[in-house]
């Protein structure tokens, strides 16, 4: 019985650090995630990681800016085909100019 109580406790204890790994590298895919674009600089793999944008949108962005030049604001961004108000809502925060 003493047995399986410290191979019980062993186990747990090897299991401890694995709980923190898990916790960082969880932590580490939200800053991923919420760390901000720059529209007027991002290549179409960077784009795509924005909520909403898809390789379409992204490309249709890029083909905006570089016929049109940078975007200054949201609304600039609106002009692009394909993103409306849901768009730039979900994007708000996400990206900078």
């Amino acid at each position: 019985m003493k047995l399986i109580k410290i191979i019980s406790l062993a186990a747990a204890l090897c299991l401890l650090p694995m709980g923190t790994t898990f916790a960082q590298s969880d932590m580490l895919s939200k800053q991923v995630q919420s760390a901000v674009v720059n529209i007027n600089t991002a290549d179409l793999k960077q784009l795509i990681k924005l909520p909403g944008v898809g390789k379409k949108k992204a490309q249709a962005i890029i083909d905006y800016r570089e016929t049109n030049g940078d975007f200054a604001s949201l609304e600039d961004l609106a002009k692009v085909k394909g993103v409306g108000k849901k768009m730039l809502a979900k994007l708000d925060g996400k990206v900078a100019f």
